[in-house]
């Protein structure tokens, strides 16, 4: 095998290799997504150390006693690379600091040239004047190409992240509609054949849940309200299925509205509140969710009264799911926790850092008015539109 055609060699990028810039052009959008947040303190403090400390060192041995050309050109060309510099990191593709990189290089050797024949100016201080500028050069190819390939990584890293949150929203569609379908389904079916008066109103909050919930999973997030007018049209539905062994109530302070979270995250709780809670208590019980601000987070809490967890319980595959994507989504700081309630039952917490999250209009107005419906359902009877 040619050395040349070695899959080592074939996968180097032999346009950095000999200095050159990459080629490829990021948009305004992929920026604004791999690079939410402006240089930050530290780095500005210390690249303006690393250009200082050089600088001031050839204006004090050089500039005392020399020609006024050393301390004008270390300045200008200090100044023109810091601003070059600025550019590249916020855009490493953007057409200045690239340009300007090339128009250095040249400028360096027409700078040496012309300081190497000067006769008022000492070997040492041109000799100082070529070192700072070819090592600036050196820095700014740096800062373009690290940059650059910084960008890269974070939009593959993102564009993995948004894959993974795809498939587990997938899974926990998939997770959430069949049992619950299915057993809605045979009891509908069971009361249609027997002429049972209940019929009627199961297929009407089973028509509003599937009407909420088929967009529901095409979203990457969904404000608070609209997963909450989700849980609504659940619970309707077991409420009609259960008749007065389910009561509910639901609460949504308006600040906490238009919070974003992963879809399906407070129906999985609400869920399973129902039927590893309320299902198996032969008195039945009560589901509240509520949602405020407490500080710099929000808390939303889904309690039931009903069985309780079990002395070995463990998380099933729909509360990792729900872990997983709110780790995605919202980082470290989201945390979900249950435990045993000291009056009986479950307590499920949600824990979200607070972010004000721009929603469509209308989500708040949802919210005030699923609480005055939910009234009708702590008292264990059907909310209705």
């Amino acid at each position: 095998m040619s050395p040349f055609r070695h899959p080592t060699l074939a996968a180097v990028d032999w346009r950095t290799v000999f200095l050159s810039l990459p080629r490829r052009r990021f948009t305004s959008a992929e920026l604004a997504r791999a690079l939410p947040e402006p240089m930050s303190p530290t780095v500005r403090l210390s690249v303006a150390l690393n250009l200082a400390l050089p600088t001031s060192a050839i204006l004090w041995v050089f500039g005392r006693d020399g020609p006024w050309v050393v301390p004008v050109v270390t300045v200008v060309y200090v100044a023109l690379l810091s601003w070059l510099g600025l550019r590249a990191w916020a855009n490493p593709s953007a057409r200045v600091p690239r340009v300007g990189y090339w128009l250095m290089a040249v400028a360096c050797g027409f700078v040496f040239g012309w300081l190497l024949k000067g006769h008022q100016v000492a070997r040492e201080a041109t000799a100082a004047v070529a070192v700072l500028m070819i090592s600036g050069s050196f820095g700014l190819w740096f800062v373009i190409v690290y940059r650059h390939q910084y960008v890269q990584m974070r939009l593959a890293e993102m564009d993995e992240r948004d894959r993974a949150l795809e498939m587990a929203q997938r899974l926990t569609a998939a997770q959430l509609e069949p049992h619950f379908l299915f057993n809605t389904l045979a009891s509908l079916q069971h009361w249609v054949a027997t002429r049972d008066a209940r019929a009627a109103p199961v297929l009407e909050a089973l028509t509003g849940y599937l009407r909420a919930t088929l967009p529901m999973f095409s979203r990457p997030t969904l404000t608070l309200a609209d997963e909450v007018e989700v849980v609504r049209r659940y619970l309707q539905v077991m409420q009609a299925r259960l008749g007065a062994r389910l009561a509910w109530q639901l609460h949504v302070a308006p600040e906490v509205a238009t919070l974003e979270l992963p879809p399906g995250i407070v129906l999985t709780l609400v869920e399973n509140a129902v039927v590893h809670g309320i299902e198996p208590a032969l008195r039945g019980g009560q589901v509240s969710v509520s949602a405020v601000r407490l500080g710099d987070e929000a808390v939303v809490v889904v309690e039931d009264d009903g069985a309780g967890l079990a002395p070995d319980a463990a998380d099933g595959l729909g509360l990792r799911n729900c872990r997983e994507r709110l780790a995605l989504t919202r980082g470290e700081a989201a945390r979900l926790s249950l435990r045993p309630r000291e009056a009986g039952g479950c307590r499920a917490e949600l824990r979200l850092p607070w972010r004000a999250a721009t929603t469509h209009r209308g989500a708040a107005v949802r919210a005030a008015r699923a609480d005055a419906a939910d009234a009708a359902g702590a008292a264990g009877v059907p909310a209705h539109e």
